[in-house]
């Protein structure tokens, strides 16, 4: 049987193949290959094979999520010092600046990233455009003054 960490390496070159196809015969023909090669493990191996796969998704879902939560600090930055962070976070999560400050900049608690929940991104979303809101209709107010 061979080891995990050598059927992750062959399962890694397979990726780095599959990220270069340009075309629906290479991806029909790289489908071939990837039946081949799974059909050329025994069923041990197989098994190594399937663990591999699910630890390399668990880590590219992670990966996609740090990109996702960088982008969305990035983008806060343009409107970072125009909010009341301390607000938002009392009044749409009932939680501390503190709180929502470790979220928005990324930061390690116990040893750990903190990010947003999918339920806290649609919170802050909520939270942005109800202040955008309030905001626009102040002005509209003011203008007819």
């Amino acid at each position: 049987m061979a080891n995990y960490e050598k059927l992750n390496n062959e399962l890694e070159q397979m990726k780095a193949k599959f990220m270069v196809l340009s075309s629906g015969e290479e991806e029909r023909e790289f489908r071939e290959e990837m039946e081949a090669f799974v059909a050329s493990k025994s069923t041990e191996d197989r098994k190594v094979l399937a663990k591999a796969f699910i630890d390399g998704a668990a880590k590219a879902c992670e990966q996609a999520e740090k990109v996702y939560d960088d982008t969305l600090r990035a983008y806060l930055d343009g409107i970072y010092e125009s909010i009341s962070w301390s607000y938002v976070a009392r009044h749409y999560f009932g939680k501390s600046r503190s709180w929502l400050s470790q979220r928005i900049n990324g930061l390690k608690i116990r040893n750990k990233e903190v990010q947003f929940t999918a339920d806290e991104k649609k919170i802050l979303l909520n939270a942005l455009l109800d202040l955008s809101n309030n905001i626009k209709r102040t002005a509209l107010v003011i203008e007819h003054l």
